[in-house]
C-alpha cells in the first residue's frame, strides 16, 4: 500500500506546470521491514530543482545507505526528478516526518506534508509465516566446535568447580592448595569464536543464513556473559528495550546493536540477501562492540567493570 501527498503548482499558462509529491511505500511496516520515502518533482526541462536534505528529519527513523537520485524526461517534455530514502526502523511506534521543502527554478519553494510512518510488531499471521519460512530452509549447519558452545562451557565450568572443591579437601591436611587458572573471560570467548567464524570464509561462499545465525549468537552470548542481560532468550524488540532500561550500554552501543540486530532480522524473516560487503560490515560491527566494551584497566592494575 502506498500513501502520497500531491502538490500542483499553478504557474503562468506559457510555462509547463510543476508537480511535487511525496510517496511513502508502505506507510505502515512491521519492525523488521523497511519503508521508502520518495520526493518526486515534475518540472520544465530547464528548471533547476533543489531537493531537501532529509537525513535526521524522519522522526527518529534511521536512513539506510545513501538516498537514491534519478532524473528522466517525461513524454510531455518535462523532466522528472526523484529522490528516494530507505528508512530503517529501530523501535515500534509512530514516527512523524517533517514537511518536505523543494525549490524549483522561478516557480519558487514548495512545501509538501508527509504522513507519519507507523512501525508495529509482527501480527500472528506474519510470525507464523516467518516461522514457516525459517523451517523451510532446513536445519542450519553451524559447524560450531563443541568447546565453543556456551552450554558445553557451562557444564565444564560446573565440573571444574566440583573438581576444585574435591582437590582442596583432599590436600587440605597436607596444607597444599593448587592455584588454578580462572575461566576465560566473556571477551576472550567472543574473540575466539569470531576468529573461528572468520576462518570459515562463509561470506565468500554465500552461506548467508548460517553466517548470521552464528554471528548473532556470538554477540548475544557475549552480552549475556558481559552485562548479565539474557539476550539469547529475547526477541530483538525485547532485548533493545531491556538494554535501554538497564543502563548497561551507552546510547552509541544501543544504536549499533539495534542496527545489527534489525539487519539480522531482515535476513531471517524478510528473505533479505545481503552482499558480501554487508556481511563483512556486520562482522566489523560485532568486533567493534566487543572491543569497545572490554573493561579498561583501572588505577592499581585492576580491570574496571
Amino acid at each position: 500500500m502506498r500513501y502520497f501527498v500531491l502538490l500542483l503548482a499553478g504557474i503562468a499558462a506559457a510555462q509547463a506546470p510543476v508537480d511535487v509529491y511525496v510517496t511513502v511505500d508502505p506507510p505502515e511496516i512491521p519492525f523488521h521491514r523497511q519503508t521508502r520515502v520518495s520526493i518526486t518533482v515534475e518540472a520544465p526541462a530547464d528548471a533547476e530543482v533543489t531537493m531537501p536534505q532529509l537525513a535526521g528529519k524522519f522522526g527518529g527513523l534511521n536512513v539506510y545507505g545513501e538516498p537514491d537520485f534519478t532524473s528522466e524526461v517525461l513524454p510531455d517534455g518535462r523532466k522528472q526528478v526523484v529522490e528516494t530514502y530507505v528508512l530503517d526502523p529501530i523501535f515500534t511506534g509512530n514516527y512523524p516526518v517533517e514537511p518536505v521543502k523543494v525549490t524549483v527554478g522561478d516557480a519558487g519553494e514548495f512545501t509538501v506534508p508527509v504522513p507519519a510512518i507507523r512501525v508495529r510488531e509482527l501480527t500472528e499471521a506474519e510470525e507464523q509465516a516467518a516461522l514457516e519460512f525459517v523451517e523451510s530452509q532446513g536445519p542450519v549447519d553451524i559447524e560450531t566446535p563443541l568447546l565453543e558452545r556456551w552450554e558445553v562451557w557451562g557444564v565444564l565450568m560446573a565440573v571444574a568447580a566440583i573438581a576444585i572443591i574435591v582437590v582442596f579437601y583432599l590436600l587440605r591436611n597436607r596444607k597444599v592448595v593448587q592455584r588454578l587458572a580462572p575461566p576465560p573471560s566473556a571477551w576472550d570467548l567472543a574473540y575466539s569464536r569470531l576468529r573461528e567464524l572468520d576462518a570459515r570464509k562463509w561470506p565468500e561462499q554465500g552461506r548467508i543464513q548460517p553466517y548470521y545465525v552464528e554471528l548473532s549468537s556470538i554477540l548475544r552470548h557475549y552480552i549475556e556473559d558481559r552485562f548479565t542481560l539474557h539476550a539469547p532468550e529475547m526477541t530483538t524488540p525485547e532485548f533493545l528495550a531491556e538494554a535501554s532500561k538497564s543502563g548497561a550500554l551507552s546510547a552509541d552501543h544501543q544504536d549499533l546493536l539495534a542496527h545489527f540486530l534489525r539487519h539480522c532480522d531482515r535476513v531471517k524473516f524478510a528473505q533479505f540477501r545481503p552482499t558480501q560487503g554487508d556481511m563483512e560490515r556486520s562482522f566489523a560491527e560485532v568486533l567493534r562492540f566487543v572491543d569497545d566494551t572490554v573493561p579498561k584497566p583501572a588505577a592499581g592494575g585492576e580491570e574496571a567493570a
